[in-house]
């Protein structure tokens, strides 16, 4: 029986998260910023800007681990420094050579 209820909760979490980005989108708003969703842009291969991240969890010039809603964002390069940081934004410099989604 756990297990019913735990898919049923994860269904409930993921209507609800679909619900959220249909209103954003009957709004004229970004989905991904209502859902609480990182939105990461990617410049030039050399600085990567993360909106609506949860903090950064390791740093070191070749990786950079940033916790998001339900995920670890890994910047993965040469060079890598954190240029700025707000409650809200995160912007990296450095040869960007992927970004990996840790479930």
């Amino acid at each position: 029986m756990a297990r019913s209820a735990g898919k049923s909760e994860k269904r409930k979490g993921s209507k609800e998260a679909g619900l959220l980005i249909r209103a954003a989108e009957m709004l004229d708003l970004p989905g991904e910023v209502v859902a609480g969703l990182a939105r990461i842009e990617i410049t030039g291969g050399r600085e990567v800007l993360i909106e609506n991240h949860g903090g950064i969890l390791e740093y070191g010039p070749d990786e950079i681990d940033i916790n998001s809603s339900g995920v670890i964002i890994r910047i993965v390069g040469n060079g890598l420094q954190i240029r700025a940081m707000t409650q809200t934004e995160l912007s990296i410099r450095g040869l960007i050579l992927g970004v990996e989604f840790i479930y």
